[in-house]
Formats: C-alpha cells, sequence, structure tokens
C-alpha cells in the first residue's frame, strides 16, 4: 500500500474499534509545547506530581519512546453521558464525568493495542500505543494531528464534539500521509472556563495550576489536604468538570454516547460520602476495582469524604465522623474527621 492508502485502511481500522475521531501527525519536536511544559514545571504548577519532572527529553521527541518512528496517529473517544445522565443524585457527592464507568485506560488501550498489531501485521512497522500512561505530549499531538486546539482550560477543544474526550497515541515506524495541524485555535475572547474555576486554577491560557485545582486535591495527592484548600472542594469528591460543563463548544456540539462505551454505572452517578467513609478496604476494593476511582486510593477517598462531610456541615455525620476520628486506621482520615466534626460542630453551635 502507499502512504495514503494505509493511512486510510488504519483510520478506517480505528473508527471501526468505536473511537470517534483520528488525526495523524508526522513527527518532530513539539518545541513549543515543550516549552510550555517546562515553564508549567518550573512555575511549580504541577504541585506534588514529581514524576511529571521526568522524561522531559522523551516527551519532546518521540523517537526516544520508538526508535525510527515516523508517524503518530492521535485517537479520541468522547465519553459525554448527556445532560441527564451528567446530573448528580440529590444528597450524593460529585464524580468526575470520565470517572462514572471501567478505566479509560483498559478500554482504549485494548483497543489501540489491537490497531497496531493490525498495523505490524500489515506493514512489518513497529509500534508502541499509549492513553495517558507514558512520557507523551498528548494533546500537544493532538493539536499537530488537525483534532482541535488546545483551550483555555487545558483541555483539548474540537468544533465536532467538544472537549468531553479522552486521548491515546499509536506511535510507528510507518510512513503515514500526516493530516493539516496545527489546529486553529477557536476560542476566541471566551472566558467562561476561566470565570466558572471556583477556586481560580486557570492562571493562564491554557495553564492550570495544580494547587489551586480540585481534581490534583481529590485524586493526584496524597496525604493531607491544606486547610486553606478544604472548602474550595465543596462536594467533589472525585475530580472536577466545572471547566468543561461552561464551555459553549460543549454546550452546543457534545453528542452522548452509548453507557456500554465505558461500562457507565448508575452507582457512580454520585457517591454518598457516609458509606464511603464508612467503607472498609475489602468492600472498596470489591466495589471500585477497575474504575478510575482506584487511582485516589481508599485511603484518598475516605479523606475527600470527609471534607465533603465537612463542607456540608451536616449534624447528621457526626456520629460517623467522631467515629473515624476515634479509630479510623489512617492518621489522615483521622485528621480530616476532626476537621469536619469542628466544621460541623461551629455551624450548629
Amino acid at each position: 500500500m502507499t502512504s495514503h492508502e494505509l493511512s486510510v485502511a488504519l483510520k478506517r481500522h480505528i473508527l471501526d474499534e468505536g473511537f470517534d475521531a483520528v488525526g495523524i501527525a508526522a513527527t518532530g519536536r513539539l518545541d513549543r509545547d515543550t516549552a510550555a511544559l517546562d515553564a508549567w514545571l518550573d512555575a511549580g504548577h504541577h504541585a506534588t506530581l514529581e514524576w511529571m519532572q521526568r522524561y522531559r527529553d522523551t516527551r519532546a521527541d518521540p523517537t526516544r519512546l520508538l526508535p525510527g518512528c515516523r508517524s503518530v496517529a492521535v485517537v479520541a473517544m468522547s465519553y459525554w453521558p448527556g445532560e441527564e445522565e451528567a446530573r448528580t443524585p440529590p444528597g450524593h457527592a460529585r464524580v468526575a464525568l470520565y470517572a462514572r464507568g471501567r478505566d479509560y485506560h483498559k478500554v482504549m488501550g485494548k483497543r489501540l493495542k489491537r490497531v497496531g498489531a493490525w498495523l505490524e501485521a500489515e506493514t512489518g512497522a513497529a509500534t508502541r500505543t499509549f492513553v495517558d500512561t507514558g512520557p507523551v505530549l498528548e494533546r500537544g499531538w493532538a493539536q499537530r494531528a488537525g483534532l482541535g486546539w488546545i483551550g483555555k482550560n487545558a483541555n483539548l477543544l474540537t468544533r465536532a464534539m467538544g472537549s468531553w474526550l479522552l486521548l491515546g497515541e499509536l506511535l510507528t515506524t510507518a510512513e503515514l500521509d500526516p493530516d493539516d495541524g496545527p489546529h486553529a485555535d477557536h476560542c476566541g475572547t471566551c472566558t467562561a472556563c476561566v470565570e466558572a474555576c471556583p477556586t481560580d486554577a486557570i492562571v493562564a491560557d491554557g495553564v492550570v495550576d495544580s494547587r489551586a485545582c480540585i481534581s490534583y486535591w481529590t485524586i493526584e495527592h496524597r496525604g493531607e489536604v491544606p486547610e486553606e484548600k478544604r472548602a474550595g472542594n465543596a462536594d467533589w469528591i472525585f475530580g472536577c468538570d466545572i471547566c468543561q460543563r461552561v464551555c459553549p463548544w460543549n454546550e452546543t456540539h457534545a453528542h452522548p454516547v452509548d453507557a456500554e462505551r465505558f461500562e457507565r454505572r448508575d452507582d457512580l452517578r454520585g457517591l454518598d460520602p457516609l458509606a464511603i467513609l464508612a467503607m472498609d478496604e475489602a468492600t472498596f476494593r470489591a466495589t471500585y476495582s477497575g474504575t478510575p476511582l482506584m487511582r485516589a486510593k481508599w485511603e484518598g477517598m475516605r479523606r475527600n469524604a470527609c471534607i465533603v462531610l465537612g463542607n456540608r456541615r451536616d449534624p447528621a455525620a457526626l456520629e460517623l465522623l467522631h467515629a473515624a476520628a476515634r479509630e479510623d486506621p489512617d492518621p489522615v482520615v483521622r485528621s480530616h474527621a476532626a476537621w469536619a466534626i469542628e466544621r460541623i460542630s461551629g455551624a450548629s453551635g
């Protein structure tokens, strides 16, 4: 096959695997994106995510991940459930939409590996695939491949589907026809996401400071959440979607996808923080294994539940919080339970 024929066939296989979009870029350094990452790291915006400091040169050059790499195919899969399904049930703590089903790394990774195996069998070329699992500047490659642009909230935005997208990459030594890119920016003067962020985490166009981001504190951070950050988490127990919910591109262009795509679960539309706090580790693992919630771990989810309960100031939570403050095996959970008790007692006293 010619490079054009191979590119057409590859895209067909990718779409047949259930991905919503694919773009191809020729390899080369992403100097602008690398410089932006370096500035982000140097400013300390990564907070405690020290692993982001590693492999800077590798992120800049895909041939370090796959010697002889000539092309990068970027895939996108939507997870927007529709407005009705996106609502959190009354009384529940909020969960980011991407986390309301099976872990996307597993769902997308398996499909992308099948595409890579087909390409290797067809051409003899080498491939490597990634779904948010390696040192790849995926949004930069998506922009170069013409899929979309990086918005003010640092998410990839597309004119066809908005930003409710998860990305993956297929690196290959095969020569493919690149698509037109990088994509033009269509945010214009809109600042809806900047204005809506309750913790002012968007500090510049395309720059999110993890130290102010609800998603960072509820998912990635380990240990104590500083007291001055806890109120900002409001009733988010895992992640945050606010900057995407207000985006006009999502309001007009996001289309609901089938619940089976990520094995969406009704019980993950929202979580009862009291139930999470009371849950032992075995039950937690049995209930949420294979979902993104495992990223925050049992300890982190119980800590987050304490913060939600403290922010709600509901006296009905006091009995369980007192038990957690006395008996929980994790000192972080104990201290957060004590903080929640003080918040509730102070509000009712």
